[in-house]
């Protein structure tokens, strides 16, 4: 009798856990017609959607008269480092997502059978900052401030390298799509688009102001774990930079006279440069590390049944500052 009591405990958790997501569309990128496409409930879909950081009822009504039945909109799960959302996490175990509702129930206003793909920007508080001041951006001067330009005004970023910061992203990501699933348009949710960095394009913390990151505390911890799979001992390291004094335990992020100089033209040069060459390596592998790290905690949160998507790959963008490599 125990045993039967249990099963049907059991089966009646699976079920409650699956049931959410069994209530929103299933969608994903598989091939057709020999390459990549979305399909949303079982269907091909163009891919082809509207996106605008002025949401406006008429031109979400004007949009769904021309066929356009994908939207996206801005929102967050925290703290987003533009100003084209409100922020989501007011405080420790304190969310706001009425922005969010509102903008979701706006464009089914304007077109009840649109499915949406929200842009969620990811960053973190000033509040979050304030009580992880080890977890922020350090540029090469020592400052820790973003330089105001275009939206941004004077402003703090977390390290991508901070293990803190990752974890608290996965966790609120997890909240937010808990929260939509519960909503009356969780049902037309098909994806997430992850947003971070500058641009929102996921280009590293001071790009756009000329200043260099990451000099914080996770960001060397990071750099130096990095050496450590690369080359394994202190010998190999020495010889690779040329540096009999190197350690892997040691090493430091290069100066900014270093990561600004170039060999031959805007190239630099593996057998002069090699340090500031892995700096490069290093940084393109840990922006890329966390958005696949947020990406697969979306795809575990939801089973696997909405699609994950970023910007990514701006390699000419990031070669006029210097960074090739």
């Amino acid at each position: 009798m125990r045993s039967s009591k249990f099963l049907s405990s059991l089966l009646l958790t699976l079920h409650c856990a699956f049931s959410a997501h069994s209530q929103t569309p299933v969608a994903e990128v598989r091939e057709h017609l020999g390459g990549p496409t979305l399909f949303i409930e079982g269907r091909p879909h163009s891919g082809f959607s509207t996106m605008t950081y002025r949401p406006q009822l008429s031109d979400y009504q004007e949009l769904a008269d021309i066929g356009i039945d994908l939207f996206c909109f801005s929102t967050s799960s925290d703290h987003p480092f533009y100003p084209f959302a409100a922020d989501a996490w007011i405080g420790p175990e304190e969310y706001d997502y009425s922005q969010l509702d509102e903008r979701a129930r706006q464009v089914l206003e304007a077109s009840p059978e649109a499915w949406l793909l929200p842009r969620v920007n990811v960053a973190a508080p000033g509040w979050w900052l304030d009580l992880h001041p080890d977890e922020v951006c350090v540029y090469s001067d020592g400052s820790n401030l973003e330089l105001s330009r275009d939206y941004v005004q004077d402003q703090r970023a977390p390290s991508m390298a901070s293990g803190l910061w990752r974890d608290s992203v996965k966790e609120n990501l997890a909240r937010m799509i808990d929260h939509i699933e519960a909503q009356d348009y969780g049902k037309r949710v098909i994806g997430y688009h992850i947003a971070s960095g500058i641009t929102e394009e996921w280009m590293y913390w001071g790009f756009q102001s000329n200043q260099l990151a990451d000099y914080s505390k996770p960001g060397i911890a990071a750099f130096r774990d990095w050496l450590r799979e690369k080359y394994r001992t202190d010998a190999v390291l020495q010889d690779a930079w040329d540096q009999p004094t190197a350690t892997l335990a040691t090493a430091e992020i290069p100066n900014a006279t270093g990561r600004n100089r170039m060999d031959h033209g805007i190239f630099l040069d593996p057998i002069q440069s090699m340090r500031v060459v892995d700096y490069n390596l290093f940084l393109s592998d840990m922006v890329a590390d966390c958005i696949s790290e947020f990406a697969r905690a979306v795809k575990e949160k939801t089973d696997g049944s909405k699609v994950v998507g970023a910007f990514y790959g701006y390699l000419l963008e990031i070669a006029w500052h210097h960074h090739a490599i």
